[in-house]
């Protein structure tokens, strides 16, 4: 036995340096001399600014900072595009149509008109959460106050936690995930947290007090710091919010991924068993609030998502089909943004930044036929292209 080991042990040493040698050579010379084909302007730009973003920009990638990455998106982007970004070392956003188009909205909106309600919809996997992530970007640069769900799902599903509410009969809280989104809110607008001050008085309990004229720092730290009271801190940091940016000191995005969710169904039970109504949550009302337009000074910005939705359709993807009777009606007017499969530009555009990334190894994926079969079998859906790649 010991002598059948030894002598397959030379031939195996022979098959690894030869046969996968030879395969190794062939898939870097085929990206070398694709990569030395390819005009590197095709697919990136230098220009970082989403202000400065035009239909010259369109399908190109541009950098995130690594600080912003950490500022603004600390819990904002979806699980996939950071697994990404851990890859790549980089984090990267194609520049696309649609946020272009929000973004002009934005750039010309009378803000002493009611905030204007911008729903964007589209087939799954074509990069609504992304388009939303890049709007947020801008308004971050432009020195907006964030108020960004970054997935509203978690508010109607898999919640590990749900108490009675302490302030309304009828109401269950959910203190993990209040907290949880403190935290982010807290890091994403930290500056605007010294300034604005609280307009009414808090009582938390017989001790433990907020007085009227003092940092909204003060709420969000109580809601962090004493983790039963967070869902009643997310609703006056809300209401404070909404109460002060038509004054002018502030312009507020108020984003949320996955808004349907605000209506519908839940797979939460009381204590007796039986669903809890999304009305009966306390974030959700909460957030219901937010969506309404009765303030202004600044936009809402939402996305409809049958990923992670209860009780609909996987075909599902328009408005009407996700959010039902009772959110559309509560989110009548809005302006419709649609998120579609890459244009032949935007697939191009991705294709040369997976290979740069050396991400696509097979030596039949570096070739004119090799794209041509990637291009036919993701249909030209970015999350269906991303998931193809992975395994190449």
């Amino acid at each position: 036995m010991a002598g059948s080991l030894k002598r397959l042990i030379p031939l195996y040493q022979k098959v690894d340096q030869g046969y996968f040698g030879r395969a190794w050579r062939t898939v870097a010379t085929a990206q070398a001399e694709n990569l030395s084909k390819m005009p590197r302007a095709i697919f990136r730009t230098s220009e970082t600014d989403p202000a400065k973003h035009g239909e010259e920009h369109e399908g190109q990638y541009y950098v995130l900072p690594a600080q912003e990455m950490k500022s603004i998106f600390s819990q904002g982007l979806p699980s996939r595009f950071e697994l990404q970004v851990k890859t790549f070392n980089e984090a990267c956003l194609m520049v696309r149509q649609p946020a272009l188009e929000v973004i002009h909205y934005l750039r010309n909106t009378n803000f002493s008109h009611p905030a204007v309600r911008y729903v964007i919809y589209g087939q799954r996997g074509t990069g609504k959460s992304l388009t939303l992530c890049h709007i947020i970007l801008y308004c971050a640069r432009q020195d907006w106050l964030l108020v960004h769900v970054p997935d509203v799902h978690i508010l109607v599903k898999n919640c590990k936690e749900l108490v009675p509410s302490s302030y309304k009969e009828g109401r269950y809280d959910q203190p993990l995930v209040a907290s949880t989104w403190l935290k982010y809110f807290k890091v994403t607008n930290e500056r605007f947290l010294k300034q604005i001050l609280t307009q009414q008085r808090y009582v938390w309990s017989k001790r433990e007090v907020t007085e009227e004229g003092q940092p909204l720092g003060e709420v969000v730290d109580q809601g962090i710091n004493r983790i039963k009271y967070a869902s009643d801190a997310v609703g006056a940091v809300l209401k404070e919010l909404k109460r002060q940016c038509p004054l002018g000191s502030f312009r507020m995005l108020v984003a949320a991924d996955g808004v349907n969710s605000l209506w519908g169904r839940t797979t939460l039970q009381k204590e007796d068993r039986s669903w809890a109504a999304p009305e009966e949550l306390t974030l959700v009302h909460n957030l219901r609030k937010m969506m309404l337009n009765d303030w202004n000074g600044g936009a809402i910005v939402t996305t409809v998502s049958q990923t992670g939705s209860v009780f609909k359709p996987r075909s599902a993807y328009l408005p009407h089909e996700l959010l039902g009777k009772e959110g559309f009606d509560a989110l009548d007017p809005f302006v419709p943004i649609q998120v579609s499969n890459y244009n032949e530009k935007e697939f191009e555009s991705c294709y040369q930044y997976y290979l740069e990334r050396r991400w696509l190894q097979h030596e039949k994926a570096c070739t004119e036929e090799g794209k041509k079969e990637l291009l036919f079998l993701s249909n030209s859906n970015p999350g269906q292209l991303e998931r193809m790649c992975a395994f190449l």
